[in-house]
């Protein structure tokens, strides 16, 4: 009886009293894109309880349609003012392509929206101080979609260094290798005029927020000294390869994105007593601490640390896939129920605006040092790994 009494959102009072927490109503949330990516936003929104997905908009209405008949979401628009005047959605999600990002979320938040962003954010710092005071002026929350600051594994990562596993971080390692031979990656290679090689950072703008972003989260530095080029292969005419470090005045870091490399997200983050690697595709976190114990007996004590630590991985695991927990983009879904959180309670979003302007800016740093550096041939040969080989390894192919 309670649980019905709930549902219909009424104030009830238990035997001695005390108030029961009135139950506060769902979000409505529409979807702007229906191409590749936004079947992760719907997939993970649909895990959510306090959010329901009740329109879907595209220009191509074939799109649209098959997004909402696989996910059951009620209405379809090719019109996004008729859906906003339609359906009221308390969120849209922008999943179109990049260079859209800043006219769109300004046009939301103006008509009363609160917006989620996909990476990345804006083209260019200019549009994301435009977007970010439109949403000051609006009263209305924008969150940008850095959502594997939310993985469990990251999140377990920063548990770690909150405990002072590893100490005083100093550096900060991120690793992307790129399936440029893959799904997407083959399609942007293939067409000169494909709208990922119109960004200002070409192939790296539309996927270098997430190793990026992983490394500011604990680079105290908002904006360190850069070092670093891109460069291509020698089948592409575009870079294809980008190597940055970044000097701060406590702690280092270094972006690799590969195409030479089998596709993974790992970040490994130095400490002064010992090294934390999180690979999130294996879904692990290793702990590599400095041995305790003096000459061939850390020979036996690091090995057995090294074993303890996998057997928690495997259990960890174990019991996250026998809950039906694992999945690709858990992290967005802890980011979207946080984001979602804010908007009913009123408080500051999960990523803080100017946590927001400064991986914008800093990537723009990137790529205005990488043209003054010019483009750079290398002379190694191209990554030879087939299409199949690809399809062995990929999981899920890198998201537009």
């Amino acid at each position: 009886m309670f649980a019905r009494v709930q549902k219909l959102g009424i104030e009830i009072h238990r035997t001695n009293g005390s108030p029961m927490k009135q139950q506060t109503p769902k979000l409505n949330v529409a979807l702007l894109g229906c191409g590749q990516i936004a079947d992760a936003h719907l997939s993970q929104i649909a895990r959510i309880d306090s959010a329901e997905v009740v329109a879907v908009c595209d220009i191509h209405e074939d799109l649209a349609y098959q997004a909402a008949a696989r996910f059951q979401i009620p209405h379809t628009y090719t019109d996004l003012d008729r859906m906003i005047e339609e359906v009221q959605p308390d969120v849209v999600h922008i999943t179109t392509p990049a260079h859209t990002h800043a006219d769109l979320t300004i046009k939301l938040l103006n008509l009363g929206c609160h917006v989620y962003v996909e990476k990345p954010f804006t083209l260019d710092a200019v549009e994301s101080a435009r977007v970010l005071a439109a949403a000051e002026l609006a009263n209305r929350s924008v969150c940008v979609g850095h959502d594997q600051l939310f993985d469990p594994m990251w999140l377990r990562c920063h548990a770690w260094i909150q405990q002072g596993l590893i100490g005083e971080v100093g550096h900060i390692e991120s690793i992307l290798g790129y399936p440029i031979a893959g799904n997407f990656g083959a399609l942007v290679a293939a067409n000169p005029n494909h709208w990922v090689r119109k960004l200002p950072g070409g192939l790296f703008q539309n996927t270098i927020s997430h190793p990026l972003y992983r490394i500011t989260d604990l680079l105290e530095d908002d904006q360190p000294e850069l070092i670093g080029n891109w460069y291509t292969q020698p089948a592409y005419d575009f870079p294809t390869e980008l190597q940055i470090s970044f000097q701060g005045r406590r702690q280092s870091g270094s972006l690799t994105f590969s195409t030479r490399i089998p596709p993974q997200r790992i970040t490994r983050i130095y400490g002064a007593k010992g090294t934390l690697e999180v690979d999130f595709d294996a879904q692990t976190v290793r702990l590599n601490s400095i041995a305790k114990l003096p000459g061939a007996f850390a020979k036996l004590e690091l090995p057995w640390k090294h074993f303890r630590n996998s057997i928690w991985n495997l259990s960890n695991n174990l019991w996250r896939f026998a809950k039906a927990d694992i999945h690709y983009f858990a992290g967005m879904k802890t980011l979207c129920e946080r984001f979602y959180e804010s908007i009913q309670t009123g408080s500051e979003p999960p990523i803080p605006p100017h946590e927001v302007h400064r991986v914008t800016l800093l990537m723009d740093r990137i790529f205005d040092h990488c043209r003054a550096q010019g483009l750079t041939k290398s002379t190694l040969p191209a990554n030879t790994t087939s299409t199949s080989e690809l399809a062995r390894i990929e999981e899920v192919p890198t998201c537009p």
